[in-house]
This record gives structure tokens, sequence and C-alpha cells, in this order.
């Protein structure tokens, strides 16, 4: 990707250190917002026509110092460069200009690996309330942790993580101010809803392998949000948001205050932010919802298609009354032939229950009942968040500054999870004391003293995710000048995050079907569980299933409970980082970086007892306690080679290389090699191959041993008996290690036009993953011997475990390539029209992306279901704008290519339909400034996402959702309107 630069109209001489360094730049060409370029001189700014673009990075005055990551220019956004005015949002004055795109701030080129750059200004058109949303609309990215994506998910409810490339969130480095961020959770992820929006001056996003320069994680590439600095005046908003059903009610104020103290020296910031967001509903508050869709399996062996994706499917052996799935039949109740199933209505009074179409164990097309599962499963979660932040900077002289940064957030998600539900695999006694007693007498008439039975109990209460984050992180460094062009960096973070996860509602199986198991104490007469005729002291409650709501409140108290997990993870980071050049080459100076950094990670957890013991029907969190420490070194070189030549404007050689220390895994090195050449004026090359890694995290290396039964077959003997299944972390984990390689052109014809092209292939090898338990027995039977160790076996040669704990097995591979377009043209110049229209178009194509379990390689690009990473091939962000005056207007369309449903599956043979059609988002924008002043501004606008009101495709994964949630929207055509001001 590239980037274009805005120039500053506000920039003055008085503005820069000196006439001598205002010089040094004076054959730099930048790009302005309306794409000018600008040579700079001396004493006057000459505009030209023409367009270069570069990665620029702002140092403050009085000293020159970058960040450890400062990947492209201060202030710049897409909404600029399709017109919104220069520097208008600017925190502070544009000063020294140096460039970047690595940790060397080099004069003249740009960075050989990709970088996209997101400015304030477009999520301020787009209205977001979290960077990550913005973030989301880029092709490069995988947008499957989100609120919407993860309301189902009881312990990442309402999380927003980043997912470069699909490849998972875990292999995005995702950095503030090129920092470090303490993780939300063992499993390393930054979760931004921690981030203020109203703070965020650009996201940068290096789309490629960089972890020799940045350090672990960073395979898929890193995000990194810089947050304004030495901020004057003050600067808020708020807006109101909602669905067009009345729902997803959102709410968002947020302050910004600064100032200078002490003749400029002292700078003081401080920022607030509000987020709150009712939520939405399950599936059935949407028309495509209320289709019942969903995928059925057919039951008759050997028949084709064996699945059938349709809507009006329903849940072929439960119900809200309850079922009975065999034994009886409606027939046997009556006295007729009738094969109809018996369920309960409301009051529990018996009633026929007609299955439809192929009727599995769990689903079936028509017939009675409803759709049970995704019933509850809500949309999007109840959000809420507060964000404090403040900085205290000083200038103790022109060549250092000190400076603290500090923070606190405090996030609540209110989520719905499944439900207790049981698909028939219940049993009732002819001596149930709640038993109807015309379906007791068809039991004893038939000669049964049980039946097997089927019920949703969504009337003992919705299972509820309850999420408490709070994030604390500190911040203090110092930053500055050694002289001539060598600066230095330092700081020191801490961080930790306190998070609590309460799932309410939860149901204790073995409980429930003690409950369930009600008879008539012969002795009193009164209804107990049978349990209390053998063991007076229980204090189990009999429970009713027959009909909705007909029990004692009592009895749910017996079986249902909290589950809770609480976990405190803490990071302490130093870091140093020095820069500059050490010989001047006939192409230009020779420049270096290099520094070093220690970093503590330590999560610990604690859960409740029964959690502990896997009592819960589903989650059971288990404590976890383990630490690990980094230190780390790099070194980083520049080297111009050829400057003014033929073919060959410039041609520059860069290097990187990091060797890093685990405590947990020992020495690791990573590196990188990239190149720049610059053929002419319209024409430039760039490519970079690197060695990254991704360490394991303290979830990966720590999760302690759960024991569980499972039925497995054993290969040996072909028997299938209760197997204990045992997963774990491995502390002997190593890290993953990746080969990436992106090569592209960028072509600038004339003024208007620019086009970007990127191909990336990255390649995973020793992927960090489990398998299945049967995969374990069956390939340890069929060779694999280094996975026999997790197989044990007793001297009766029967397997009595399995463990599956993670191991360094898989690899995964993506390739593909990234482009972006953009043109640029002042009505002015071909009318008499006013304003200037912009477009700019991203574009993301996945060309292969596969991973593999080490035997079975599975296609994941141009797939839809979402039960793993899929990518569709394409996906294109388009924003098309228009600028008059003190109006803006922005249209945006999202583009997502169509698929198919599974790439394994032949259309006609496994599945009816394979094919998944594309969807088109259409959303649009507005803002006017009813202030524009040298005092200040105050701006209205309003957002309409979805306009069109596109349902999204059908993708049914039973478990999961009728729909791809991470690609396709289901919340339906939503609005926002709302008031920023800035003075």
């Amino acid at each position: 990707m590239e980037i274009r630069i805005p120039f500053n109209p506000h920039l003055s001489m008085k503005n820069c250190q000196s006439r001598a360094i205002l010089a040094q730049f004076a054959e730099f060409r930048l790009l302005t917002a309306g794409q000018i370029r600008i040579l700079f001189r001396v004493s006057v700014f000459q505009k030209q026509i023409g367009e270069e673009a570069m990665h620029l990075g702002i140092v403050r005055r009085r000293w020159i110092g970058t960040s450890a990551l400062a990947l492209a220019l201060s202030g710049y956004s897409p909404a600029q460069a399709q017109g919104a005015p220069a520097g208008a949002d600017s925190a502070e004055p544009v000063n020294d200009i140096v460039v970047t795109g690595s940790r060397i701030a080099r004069d003249g080129a740009s960075a050989p690996t990709p970088v996209t750059v997101i400015g304030a200004d477009y999520m301020a058109q787009r209205a977001q309330t979290n960077v990550a949303d913005t973030l989301n609309e880029l092709p490069s990215f995988r947008p499957a942790q989100t609120p919407a994506g993860s309301s189902n998910r009881s312990q990442v409810a309402g999380s927003n993580f980043v997912d470069l490339r699909g490849l998972g969130s875990a292999r995005t480095l995702t950095l503030i101010d090129g920092k470090r961020f303490v993780p939300s959770a063992g499993t390393g992820q930054i979760d931004l809803n921690n981030i203020p929006s109203i703070l965020i001056d650009r996201t940068e996003v290096v789309t490629g392998g960089a972890s020799a320069s940045y350090g672990s994680d960073a395979v898929a590439g890193v995000v990194n949000l810089v947050l304004k600095k030495d901020f004057t005046g003050i600067q808020g908003e708020m807006q109101y948001g909602q669905s067009q059903k009345d729902d997803a009610n959102e709410y968002r104020a947020a302050l910004l205050v600064g100032g200078s103290l002490l003749d400029d020296r002292l700078h003081l910031m401080a920022a607030g932010e509000f987020y709150s967001n009712d939520g939405v509903g399950d599936q059935y508050t949407r028309d495509w919802g209320r289709k019942r869709p969903g995928l059925v399996v057919n039951p008759v062996a050997g028949a084709t298609p064996t699945r059938v994706i349709t809507n009006n499917v329903h849940d072929s052996r439960m119900t809200d009354g309850g079922l009975i799935t065999s034994g009886l039949t409606w027939g046997s109740l009556t006295g007729t032939v009738d094969p109809r199933l018996i369920q309960f209505s409301a009051d529990g009074t018996p009633a026929p229950f007609t299955v439809g179409q192929s009727a599995g164990s769990q689903l079936m097309i028509g017939g009675d009942g409803d759709s049970y599962f995704y019933r509850g499963f809500a949309l999007l979660p109840r959000m809420e968040r507060k964000i404090g932040y403040g900085r205290i900077a000083y200038d103790v002289s022109d060549s250092l500054r000190i400076f603290g940064d500090f923070s606190y957030s405090d996030s609540q998600v209110n989520g719905q999870s499944a439900n207790a539900y049981n698909y028939g695999n219940l049993t009732l006694s002819a001596d149930n004391a709640y038993l109807p007693a015309s379906v007791r007498s068809a039991m004893v008439a038939n000669g049964l003293s049980t039946v097997s039975f089927g019920r949703w109990s969504g009337d003992i209460g919705q299972v509820k995710s309850d999420i408490s984050t709070k994030t604390l992180r500190t911040v203090v460094g110092i930053e500055g000048s050694l002289g001539a062009d060598w600066t230095f960096d330092g700081y020191y973070e801490y961080g930790r995050t306190r998070y609590t996860a309460l799932l309410t509602s939860s149901r204790q199986p073995a409980l429930f079907r003690q409950a369930l198991d009600a008879v008539v104490n012969p002795a009193t007469g009164n209804i107990v569980c049978r349990i209390a005729l053998t063991n007076p002291s229980t204090a189990c409650q009999p429970f009713n299933p027959f009909g909705v709501g007909n029990f004692d409140a009592d009895s749910v108290d017996y079986f249902t409970g909290t589950q809770v997990l609480k976990q405190t993870t803490e990071e302490n980071v130093v870091s140093a980082n020095i820069q500059g050049s050490v010989l001047q080459l006939p192409a230009g100076p020779l420049k270096v970086a290099f520094g070093a950094e220690y970093r503590t990670e330590k999560a610990n957890s604690m859960s409740d007892a029964a959690s502990q013991a896997s009592l819960w029907e589903y989650g059971n969190p288990k404590p976890l306690n383990g630490s690990y420490n980094v230190k780390e070194a790099y070194g980083e070189i520049n080297v111009p080679v050829l400057r003014d030549a033929p073919f060959a404007r410039s041609l520059d050689l860069s290097g990187a290389f990091r060797y890093t220390d685990y405590s947990t895994s020992g020495g690791v090195q990573t590196w990188k090699v990239g190149a720049e050449w610059q053929v002419a004026d319209f024409l430039r090359f760039r490519a970079t191959r690197s060695r990254d890694i991704r360490a394991p995290n303290i979830a990966e290396l720590f999760t302690p041993s759960v024991l569980g039964p499972n039925t497995l077959r054993d290969p040996q003997t072909g028997a299938s008996y209760f197997v204990n299944g045992i997963t774990s972390g491995n502390a002997n984990l190593k890290p993953e290690k990746a080969d990436t390689l992106t090569a592209g052109v960028i072509l600038t014809p004339d003024s208007h036009i620019r086009l970007a092209v990127d191909y990336f292939d990255i390649k995973i090898n020793d992927a960090i993953s489990t398998l299945a338990l049967q995969s374990i027995i069956d390939r340890c039977y069929n060779g694999e011997t280094a996975l026999c160790a997790q197989v044990v076996r007793n001297s009766s040669n029967v397997i009595t475990d399995v463990t599956n704990r993670y191991i360094n097995i898989a690899s995964l591979k993506n390739r593909g390539i990234d482009i972006e377009f953009s043109y640029r043209l002042p009505l002015d110049e071909i009318s008499s029209l006013p304003g200037t229209l912009s477009f700019r178009n991203f574009a993301t194509h996945t060309i292969k992306y596969t991973t593999s379990d080490g035997l079975v390689t599975t296609r994941l690009d141009g797939q839809a279901v979402n039960t793993v990473a899929s990518v569709p091939s394409w996906v294109v962000n388009t924003n098309l704008s228009y600028e008059v005056g003190r109006f803006q207007m922005l249209a945006q369309g999202r583009f997502i290519s169509a698929g198919k449903y599974d790439n394994a599956y032949v259309e006609g043979v496994n599945i009816n339909d394979n094919s998944i059609p594309s969807r088109f988002y259409v959303n649009l924008s507005a803002q006017y400034k009813l202030l524009d002043s040298d005092l200040g501004n105050v701006e209205i606008f309003a957002v309409i996402n979805n306009l069109m009101d596109k349902d999204p495709p059908l993708v049914p994964v039973y478990g999961v959702g009728a729909t791809n949630f991470a690609y396709y929207d289901v919340i339906g055509r939503s609005g926002k309107v709302g008031v920023r001001f800035k003075f």
C-alpha cells in the first residue's frame, strides 16, 4: 500500500528549527491535500504539478526524535487525500520531516515494506466509535473477532481484536505509539475497546512480516496506533446511532483538552471517552433470521446430496414444552396408527408432533416445533466502556524531552450464550411424578419403563455472559537528539488487565437429571427427587419438564448457577532505541538503528469450584498461572546505492536483524532484507524478504490439564470405548517461524492518478495448534511416532489416556495481491463546477490460502463457511468523496466476492448448493461545518450504513450462526448523527 502526503498550509519559517534545517529538504517532493507537488525552498514554497508518494514522519520542534514505530506521515488520512483540508486536524504544527517506514529515519525514499495509513479524518467521516471498526473496513483485515462476531462466545463477547490476512489475531502485532500494550487475556491479543478514539491521530498498518524490526507476533504485520501529542485547545464529540429496527442504540461522548506552560516547555493533555450500545436481539429480530435458515444433513445413508442448505429448518428432537422422541407415538396414546410423536403444550398437556422432511438427530425441514438453538443468541451484545487518559511531557532542553502517559479503561459487556437444551438424550421413567396420566398409561400398556425425551429449556433463564475488563497502563520515557541527525528514545511500560467473566444461569447436567427424575415419596405422598428416597439430606428439588414454566423456581436454583473466571494479566517493558547516520556515501548517508528490549508477561486466574471439576454444561474455565520473560536486541541498516543514475533515480537497500531470547523456548533469530528502486518519476519498485516469528502465548504454554471422558475408536482392535481425554498447554512449545515475501510496483502517470500493486506470500511453519483426540490415535497408529507419546496404554494394551496439548505441528500459507488505486480531480479543471471529487480504492485478492495439520491440507480462500479462518477471494473497499466549501460527502462501497460454502464439497454430491453469492454494501456520510474560523470549528455529521439494507447470504453452521459474521452485515440499515467541535 501507498500513502499520500498532505501539506500543512500553516507551516511557516518560524515553525522550523532553522533555515538551515529547512534547506536540507530543499529538493524533497511532498504531496499536498490537493495532490500538488511542493518543492521546499529556503524562503518560499513553489507549487508545481506532479505527484510523489513518500512515507514520512513528523518530529517535534526543538529536537529530532522518532517513536519506536513511526511508519508514516503524522496527520495524514484518506479523507485529506480526498479533499479534507490539510492539517485541519493536526495536533501540532508540521516541522522537520524525516522519512520512516522502519526504525530508521531516512531522507528521500519510501520504505520497501507496504504501509497503509488511516488518519483521524477518515474515522470522523465514518463516525467510527472504535479504531477496530475502521481497520476492519480495509480488505487486508479479516474482521473475525468483533462485537457482532463474538456476542455468543461467552468469554470474549464484545471484544475487538484485529486480524491481518485471516492468519489469526495473535499473529498481528498491535502497538500504541510504537510501544507494547498490555494484553487483554492470556492469549496475548490487544482489545482495541481500551483505546480512546478521540486520541488517535492516525493508524499505521505494515502489511508484511516485521518481526526483525518490531518483535514477536508481527507475522502478518503491524498495527500501530499513533496518539495525538502536544494538543492545545479543546476538542469534543457527541453522537447517537441506531438501526432501522430501533435497536443497536449507541451513545458516544468524548472530550480532549490540552495546553502548554512554562514557556511552552510543559505540555499537558487529558481525555475521556464514554460509549454505550444497547445491543441487538437474536436473529429472529431480522427478516432473514425469521426464515429459519439452516443446513440439514440427509439422514438416508448413501443418498445425495448429503447436506441441504434451506430455509424453514426446525429442531427435530426438542420443543419448548418437551418432546418424547422414542418409545411412544401419538397413535400409542390415542389407540390409532398415527405415527406422529408426542409433544407437550405450554400447559403441559400432550399434543401430536409432526416430523418434517429429512429429519435427523437434530434438524429437519418443516414440521412442527421451531428453530431453537439460535433463539437468544444476540447479534450484538450490550456494551459500555469508559476510558480516561492523561499525558505530561516536559522539554528539558531543545534536545531532550521526558514524558509520561497514563490510561485507564473500564469495559462492560453483557452477551448471551446458548440456553440449556437436550436433543432427545434425556430419559423419563414411567413413574415420573409429573408425567400426564394418559402418557403413563400408554407406557404401561406398551411395556415401556422409560422413554427418550428432548427439551429446549429456555424457560429456566437465558444464559448470559457478563464480562468486565479493567485495564491500567503507565508509560514513562525520554526522547531526544544526540547531535547531527542522531536521535534516541527509551521507555518503561507497566500494564495490568483485570478481567472478570460471569456466565449466569449455567446448568449442571448431572444435577438437572437428578431434579428431572421426580417421583412420589410413598411415605409422605410428596413429589421429591428420586435421590431423596435414599439420601434425605440432599438439596435436590424436583423439576417439572412438561410445558413451559410449570416448575418450582427452587428446582432451577438447584441445578443452575454462575460460572466465574477472574484473570489478571501484567506486562512490564523496558526499551531503548537509537538511530542516525554513520557514513556519507556518494548516494547519500548510510544510516543505522539499533536497540534492546526486556519484557515480562504474566497471567494468573481463578475459577469457581464447579468449573474446575468440569460440572457445567459448557465453558468450565480453569485456573491459569504462568509467566515468561523476553530479552532481545536488534539492528537495522539502510544503504543508499544509487542516486540520479540512468534508470535509477534512486536505489536503496535495507536490512534488519533481531536476536530474541525467551525464558521458555530459548533464542531465536529474525531478519529482513529489502530494496526500493525509483526508476523514474512515474515508476517505483519495492521488495522485502523476511523471517518472522510468533512466540507461544501464556495460554498455549500454561493451560492446565483438563480431564474429560471421550468415546474413541482404537484402530488396533477396532473397538470403541471411553478414554480419558486430557487437554493442556505445553511448556516445550517453540516459536512459530514464518517466511514472508512482499514485492510491489507504484505507478504515478500524472498528478491525479496513482496505482500501487503489492504481492505477498506468507508461509508459517511449526504453527501452534491442537489435534482432535481421535486424530492423535489414528496418526500414531499410522506411523507418526512423535504423537505416540500422547497416547497411553495399560498392560492390556487398552488406551486409557490421550493427551491433546498444543504442539508445533500446523502450517499456514497465504499469498495474494493488495491493490490501491486513487484518483483526484478538482472540478474547476474540467468545468465551471466548484469542489473536488476524489476516488480511492483498496482491494485484496487472496490467490491461495491453505492450512495443514501435518496430514490434511484445507484450502480456505474463496470459502464462506465460518468454522475456520476462511477468507473471500476478493474484498474491495471503494471511497468516493465530494468536497465543496464547508460541506463534504463520502460514499463508500464494500464488496465481498462470491464463493463456495466449503471448498471440499462437490455440489450435488456433498451439498445441494455450494455457491455463496457476493455482497455489495453502500454506506453514505456527510458533514457540514456550522462554524469554521480561526478560533475553531463546529461540525455536524450524519452516516447511513448498509443503505440498501442488504441481508447477509445464507452460510449456516450449526452452533455458530446462520451466516458468516466476519464479513456480512447482520444488523441491517443503520444511522448515526452527531456534532464535533474543536477550539
